[in-house]
Formats: structure tokens, sequence, C-alpha cells
């Protein structure tokens, strides 16, 4: 065997390493999420919700407790089973976008994100998540 068909096979199996161990960093299965949001330009105060959320390959990343009808993946990249992304979402007052991180560890899972909605009722308004999970099973 060449050493050039020895590099090629070894460049293949690292790709190969690599692409199956991001796939392992995200866990796949449902999760409760426990969800803390507060809002500039609003009284202080922090409104808490709970959330049931399938992730998989197709949706790695947890979308449901921004409450948009659509978002679509601008980036994402993993360093070391954390998830850093930027999506843009449309809701129900207009387009908006969400850069988050989130820590995956086998059983829990961790994040923070913040959604800049633009201006509503003439100010700058900014929603900011506290994430919170526990891995529920496989999905359904």
């Amino acid at each position: 065997m060449s050493f050039r068909l020895m590099t090629g096979i070894g460049l293949l199996f690292v790709a190969g390493l690599v692409q199956s161990a991001a796939a392992d960093q995200y866990n796949f299965g449902a999760w409760n999420l426990r969800v803390s949001q507060s809002i500039t330009g609003l009284p202080a105060g922090t409104l808490q919700f709970r959330l049931h959320e399938c992730l998989d390959s197709a949706h790695p990343i947890p979308t449901k407790y921004l409450q948009a009808s659509s978002c679509d993946v601008l980036s994402q990249h993993f360093v070391y089973h954390t998830l850093h992304y930027k999506l843009s979402c449309f809701g129900k007052n207009g387009t908006f976008t969400n850069e988050g991180v989130i820590r995956f560890g086998r059983l829990h899972l961790t994040g923070r994100s913040k959604s800049d909605t633009g201006r509503v009722d003439g100010q700058n308004t900014v929603m900011r998540y506290t994430l919170s999970g526990t891995r529920a099973g496989s999905c359904d």
C-alpha cells in the first residue's frame, strides 16, 4: 500500500471519528426543560415555565421556548459538548434573531440565550433565557 493511499484512509478514519464525536455530543432524545425568561424594558421579574422537547439530528437546538412558528439555523458549532448557535425565527411580532449556548451532559443540559426582537412599542426589546433540563428518554 502506498503512503498516499494510507494517508487518504487515515484521513477518512479521522474524519469519521470527528463526525461521530460531534454526533455523540448532542445526546439526542426527549428532554424536560425549565426555562427562565426576562425582558429588558419591563419591570423586574422573571417568567418561568417548563417544556418537553425532542432533540434529534434534524432539530438539535431547543426552540419551543421561543414560541416561534419557525426557526432557521444561521450557524451552529460544537466545542467540547457545548453547542453555540444563532437562529433566525419568525414569531407573532415578526422576525427575530436568537443566539445561544447549550452545554450537554449525558443526563442534564444547561444553557442561555438571548433574542433581539427589535423595537416593540418604540423600545428595543431583548429577551434573555436561562435553560436547564434533564433527559427524559427517547423521542416517541
